[in-house]
């Protein structure tokens, strides 16, 4: 009997999920960072407010501020990724996979030198 393959046809890998999700997230988020920043401010009140021997037009800002909020966004997509793809495994919050509770001796075990009665 032939067995049916296990992948799905045009099914992407874990990894390229995991970019796709990352690269339309942070664009999304930037979408949103330019639009608000620039409600806020205005292109050319910077343009006014730098002094720098060029001028940069409004499209040159509106590119610029989308880019770096995208930038910005894309690390915290992948930062957040990382992190929950490296956390810890299914069943920890139950005790599952934890290491043991540390064993509690008293000092005089250790160090059988101290006296515990000359501190107080």
């Amino acid at each position: 009997m032939n067995e049916p393959s296990r992948t799905v046809p045009g099914r992407w890998s874990r990894n390229k999920r995991d970019i796709g999700i990352a690269l339309w997230v942070a664009f999304l988020s930037a979408c949103a960072g330019t639009f608000v920043i620039f409600a806020v401010l205005d292109p050319d009140a910077l343009n006014d407010a730098w002094v720098l021997p060029w001028e940069m037009g409004r499209r040159l800002a509106y590119s610029l501020g989308f880019a770096f909020l995208y930038v910005v966004s894309l690390i915290a997509c992948g930062l957040t990724i990382f992190m929950i793809r490296t956390g810890p495994k299914s069943g920890h919050a139950s005790g599952k996979g934890r290491r043991p509770p540390p064993e509690i001796r008293l000092p005089e075990e250790d160090n059988p030198d101290l006296d515990i009665g000359d501190i107080k």
